[in-house]
């Protein structure tokens, strides 16, 4: 009696891997990146040379105009020491990206949905630097990171502030650098410093500045034109695209204290209406030098470069 009945679960065993076969198969097809090299998602890293110039909540609302616009959007938290795009959302991550970084999670798995199905990366507050990761934590970093080549438009990294080794090296990697500043002098300062280090490391790099919390569209242009300048007259002629400016808006503040993106908070204030327009010209239409090419970079095997110890330090 004991062999017919072992022989029955065993039929059933086989029979039911067979019928759950192709879902394993889907999942796992659905966690392999393309081919190494292959660009895919268009990545954005998103910078400052000081806080409180409103960048964070300048990427979750750039994230809602694309994702508004149909585009699959990814937002990675890369400030590792006061990670914080979780909370301009008002959502509570579970995990972050630290438990990828010790082997704990899979990058899918700590993902978050936001609105109009952005996909959250929290980071984690007051941990390492990124940069300084021992190798086989930075491995297993960029071989996770790369399951995101094929699953998303956008790609939006929003850095801590200032010119840490893990903000250099998103800056480095992306396609497109966008440096947030005000029109306070130190701000400003602190702004082209970050432009500076990233010229020395990549001269090549397609580098924008965004002007926020400016009184009128003319200061906002006199401050990019002050930013411009300094720029060519010693970066050896290093051109700093204009992105555009921002006003002052008490909508922002009210949406930021509440933890809801401007533009669902108040979709038609000033901001909103001047953030779709700015996205709307400078992020769905690439410039020829972002265009890509076969022998062309991705993100990711720059990132890898990084990582593994194959840019300068």
């Amino acid at each position: 009696m004991t062999e017919p009945i072992i022989k029955s679960i065993e039929a059933i065993i086989a029979e039911t891997k067979q019928e759950i076969q192709p879902y394993v198969f889907k999942r796992l097809e659905a966690r392999t990146p393309r081919k190494a090299g292959e660009k895919i998602a268009h990545t954005i890293t998103v910078t400052s040379g000081k806080g409180g110039v409103g960048k964070t909540s300048l990427v979750a609302n750039m994230a809602i105009c694309l994702a508004q616009a149909g585009q699959r959007v990814i937002i990675l938290d890369a400030d590792l020491g006061l990670a914080n795009i979780d909370v301009v959302f008002g959502i509570r991550p579970k995990y972050n990206l630290m438990d990828v970084v010790n082997g704990d999670m899979n990058i899918d798995e700590i993902m978050v949905q936001g609105p109009y199905g952005i996909q959250i990366i929290a980071g984690g507050s007051g941990v390492m630097e990124l940069a300084d990761l021992e190798p086989e934590k930075a491995n297993r970093l960029y071989d996770q990171l790369r399951f995101l080549e094929d699953k998303t438009d956008f790609l939006l990294i929003d850095t801590g502030a200032g010119i840490s080794k893990s903000v250099v090296s998103f800056c480095q990697a992306a396609d497109q650098v966008v440096v947030i500043t005000t029109t306070e002098p130190t701000a400003l300062v602190d702004a082209f410093g970050v432009i500076k280090v990233l010229y020395n490391k990549r001269p090549d790099a397609y580098v924008s500045a965004l002007v926020n919390k400016v009184d009128s569209p003319e200061e906002g242009q006199e401050i990019y034109q002050r930013l411009s300048k300094v720029a060519k007259d010693y970066l050896n002629n290093f051109e700093v695209h204009y992105l555009g400016s921002l006003k002052q808006d008490r909508n922002m503040h009210i949406a930021v204290r509440q933890q809801t993106p401007l533009l669902l908070f108040s979709p038609m204030s000033p901001v909103a209406v001047d953030l779709r327009k700015i996205v709307s010209d400078s992020f769905y239409e690439l410039p020829e030098q972002l265009m890509a090419s076969s022998e062309q970079e991705s993100f990711f095997q720059r990132l890898a470069k990084i990582f593994k110890g194959g840019a300068e330090s």
